[in-house]
């Protein structure tokens, strides 16, 4: 029963350092899509479409050489920037 305790106790703990990196990675999300919203501006502006397939190439190459887990990763990204697309098609 001890070592029982002892493992939820762990687990909990290792579950609240999950906790606040998410709460981090959701900050840090918010003020991404926050910097889409002005380049949506400037794209509007200068009449640049939303979909760029190359900046989004440069944009997978460079989240997946950061990463010990290249694959993961770069779907994570393929999901921020389809939703960061629809956050600006909303704007235009």
């Amino acid at each position: 029963m001890k070592s029982e305790n002892i493992k939820l106790s762990g687990i909990e703990i290792e579950r609240q350092k999950i906790n606040h990196i998410d709460e981090a990675l959701i900050k840090l999300l918010d003020k991404r899509f926050e910097v889409v919203s002005t380049i949506v501006a400037i794209k509007k502006q200068i009449g640049t479409p939303i979909f760029q397939p190359g900046r989004e190439r440069e944009v997978l190459n460079h989240t997946s050489s950061l990463s010990k887990n290249s694959v993961s990763m770069q779907e994570i990204f393929r999901k921020i920037m389809q939703e960061s697309r629809k956050i600006q098609g909303e704007l235009i």
